[in-house]
């Protein structure tokens, strides 16, 4: 077997000259980094025990750059070792390598897309060698924008809003037949993998891991105050034709999976969002599958 392993880079391990504030905290020892201390120490032991029973096993392992591509067919499985965070951070350059994520924080991490611990490495590998254990192919979301396809599809969610956090989003939203002129702070969509994260939060419905649907849900829509109209077209399930958006703002952005992948949209750019991007093949805890 051979493998790439791709492990989580932990606040302490990250560069300091980017925010002085966290250098600072850092260097008296501050109480606010209790929680992302014990994250840390956790992460570390973790990672040393993986690389340990990778080496134990006698498995083929390549660890992973800071930005890399696998190459399908090079590698026979991607081990990722963080929490739901990382496991996304992987995923943008992965197309058919099956992921098995490994909760390296299991006291304060939830781990919806980690199979096992390291203490549970060694099973679980035993496991995906004897058959017994077959990755789950998760929908992801194909973003076109103006006819030209982004390279990483999102295994979460899109969020289609202005660049400004503040600023009103405009647009046209579409879905089948139906149209509609919007305000709002935004549109959220997201497939059933990421239905349990912030659309739900924000008032969406969990949906069945196995739902090839898109869900979409309008945040804080803007109606004028007195006229009696309201929109229409502020939640609800897409199949492959997905959902389109026209912007009329400038300075418009497409957030894919978080805050690490973004596009720019300008005024009049069409963006469609459907789910037939390349599933992700991922291994996944019993209660989750």
């Amino acid at each position: 077997m051979r493998v790439l392993l791709f492990t989580k880079k932990t606040l302490f391990e990250r560069p300091r000259d980017r925010d002085p504030g966290l250098r600072a905290l850092i260097s008296i020892d501050s109480p606010l980094l209790e929680e992302a201390r014990r994250g840390h120490l956790e992460t570390v032991r973790s990672r040393d025990q993986v690389r340990e029973a990778l080496r134990r096993l006698g498995i083929d392992v390549v660890e992973a750059p800071h930005n890399f591509r696998v190459s399908d067919g090079r590698y026979d499985l991607v081990i990722v070792v963080g929490g739901d965070g990382t496991v996304l951070d992987a995923a943008r350059s992965i197309r058919a390598t099956p992921v098995l994520g490994v909760n390296s924080s299991p006291s304060s991490s939830v781990g919806h897309f980690c199979a096992t611990t390291a203490r549970g490495l060694v099973a679980m590998l035993e496991r995906i060698k004897k058959g017994l254990a077959t990755p789950t192919p998760l929908t992801r979301i194909k973003v076109t924008v103006d006819k030209k396809e982004y390279r990483h599809p999102a295994l979460n969610d899109v969020l289609f809003a202005h660049a400004s956090p503040a600023a009103t989003s405009r647009y046209t939203i579409e879905t089948g037949q139906d149209r509609e002129d919007q305000k709002s702070s935004g549109v959220w969509v997201a497939t059933a993998a990421g239905s349990s994260a912030v659309i739900r939060a924000a008032g969406g419905a969990l949906m069945d891991i196995s739902d090839r649907r898109l869900q979409y849900l309008v945040r804080e829509p803007f109606y004028r105050f007195g006229s009696g109209v309201s929109f229409r077209l502020t939640h609800g399930f897409v199949g492959p034709e997905g959902v389109t958006f026209v912007s009329r703002m400038v300075g418009g952005a497409v957030y894919l999976d978080g805050r690490k992948a973004s596009v720019n949209v300008f005024y009049g750019s069409k963006v469609q969002l459907t789910p037939d991007a390349a599933p992700l093949y991922i291994y996944l805890p019993c209660w989750k599958r």
